[in-house]
């Protein structure tokens, strides 16, 4: 019996994550705007509690603590899921209306019955979006500022659902965000819309799912945790320039541009050491993460020191 069982939960590994996914695909085009109106975000916050579950159940044989990072963990998922996207939204949004109204007269390119039935919108938002945010993530590898903001987010030590958000503010809004706002003017269906985003949005947290799962011929479409650790890996594959496996969603656009790498042993796809390829440690401080690549975080943290009070507290006692 004791086989039997092992069988079971070592088929469930390669079908937990597409059950998970038809679940909260299920939920959100089902319940999702009167889950939104009780709780903004409610889906982001609900895919990082499940696929946190999912690690506890199928323990990741490299498994390596996140404590001591988890308040910078929980900061920048705040900052990312409940701020970055309404600030960027603001800015953008009115500049785009503006320069529709001035240029064409209207506030989109085209109709959304003049674009095809939803389900082709569908497809071609997911596939534009996909292969945007392959380029911008490769964008993010190769240009030195670029990766000044990024390199945080490959400072990680193993992948895990609550380090997924862990980025620069700047850095996810041009990864994760910008390509929805700039898609904006198209004129999709909004059902379209509301069916991709989900799409989309929930492999970006699988991918960084820390869990003993498996993907199976799955990786070679979407981005499974086994594929993704080694866009994580601390050593650069030889033969590839900065990184591999860009694909934040669907690994296709790698095995379509070359940069898939996912090597095997004995059948399974072997494990990599994830960190940051220059050898530098995780960074716990958030305020790092936001300032420094902007030059900022000595300017504030003097300022910190002169503040009213600070001279008093840092006194020896008597």
């Amino acid at each position: 019996m004791s086989g039997v069982l092992r069988k079971a939960a070592d088929v469930s590994r390669y079908l937990v994550l597409p059950a998970l996914f038809a679940v909260f695909i299920a939920i959100m085009l089902t319940h999702g705007p009167a889950l939104n109106a009780w709780l903004p975000h409610w889906d982001a916050l609900m895919m990082i509690g499940t696929v946190t579950l999912v690690e506890r159940v199928y323990t990741y044989k490299n498994r390596v603590s996140q404590r001591g990072v988890f308040v910078r963990d929980v900061t920048s998922t705040f900052v990312n899921v409940f701020l970055t996207g309404a600030a960027l939204a603001f800015v953008v949004l009115p500049l785009l209306d503006s320069a529709m109204r001035r240029t064409i007269g209207r506030k989109y390119f085209f109709e959304a019955d003049t674009l095809g039935p939803v389900w082709l919108q569908v497809v071609t938002i997911v596939l534009v979006i996909s292969f945007f945010r392959y380029w911008i993530h490769r964008l993010q590898h190769h240009n030195e500022f670029l990766w000044s903001l990024h390199s945080y987010h490959h400072s990680v030590t193993d992948l895990r659902a609550m380090n997924d958000f862990t980025s620069n503010p700047v850095d996810f809004a041009l990864r994760n965000v910008l390509i929805y706002l700039l898609l904006s003017p198209i004129g999709f269906d909004s059902t379209a819309f509301f069916i991709a985003f989900p799409m989309l949005a929930i492999w970006g947290v699988f991918s960084h799912c820390g869990a003993e799962v498996k993907g199976g011929w799955l990786n070679y479409v979407f981005a499974m945790p086994e594929v993704h650790r080694w866009h994580h890996t601390s050593v650069v594959p030889e033969g590839y320039s900065y990184s591999v496996n860009y694909g934040v969603e669907l690994s296709f656009w790698d095995l379509l541009f070359g940069t898939y790498y996912a090597p095997g042993k004995d059948g399974q796809i072997m494990a990599p050491r994830i960190g940051h390829p220059g050898g530098l440690p995780d960074e716990p401080n958030y305020l790092k993460v936001l300032l420094v690549p902007f030059g900022l975080y000595g300017i504030v943290s003097r300022l910190g020191r002169v503040l009213p009070g600070r001279a008093k507290d840092q006194m020896p006692a008597e």
